[in-house]
């Protein structure tokens, strides 16, 4: 919830952000757009905390894939020997091969969810759309977090020690 300029409330969120599970997933040959998507992540959440004081609230929205026609209206440079047995070439097939069925997302249902969130007191930060978004964003999430615990130590044995 927001306050007008007369001091009434407005409901919902009075910024939102477009984001993608890429934002907290990785994939090859996405580099570009995941310094996008993550750059989108760091700017929401601290906005959101800077102006949370004047109860604004802020939503990063990350959908999945979402059938948009976007896949199919791809077109892909000549493919080349060194990246067409890895990771980039796997990518690259997935994508010059998949068909509608592989985006599970529906943009009208998504659009809604979007708007619904919108009108709530008291919206999330990040919202996850998709059925194939919580397990990714949830993987990703649980391998960072065991990556630190492994560092607990050395994090700790850089400081004075008075």
């Amino acid at each position: 919830m927001g306050r007008s300029a007369s001091g009434t409330r407005t409901c919902g969120p009075l910024g939102s952000a477009r984001g993608c599970v890429l934002g907290q997933r990785v994939h090859p040959t996405h580099s570009s757009y995941h310094a996008g998507k993550w750059g989108l992540e760091g700017f929401t959440e601290s906005v959101s905390r800077e102006v949370s004081d004047f109860d604004i609230h802020l939503t990063l929205v990350e959908p999945g894939g979402t059938r948009t026609g976007f896949a199919s209206a791809l077109r892909y440079t000549t493919e080349t020997t060194p990246y067409r047995d890895n990771a980039v070439g796997r990518v690259r097939r997935y994508l010059e091969t998949a068909d509608d069925s592989a985006f599970t997302g529906d943009p009208a249902k998504t659009a809604a969810a979007i708007y619904d969130t919108t009108r709530h007191p008291s919206p999330p930060l990040r919202l996850s759309l998709g059925s194939d978004t919580y397990g990714p964003i949830h993987a990703a999430l649980t391998e960072r977090l065991a990556a630190l615990e492994t560092q607990k130590d050395v994090a700790a044995s850089v400081a004075f020690t008075h």
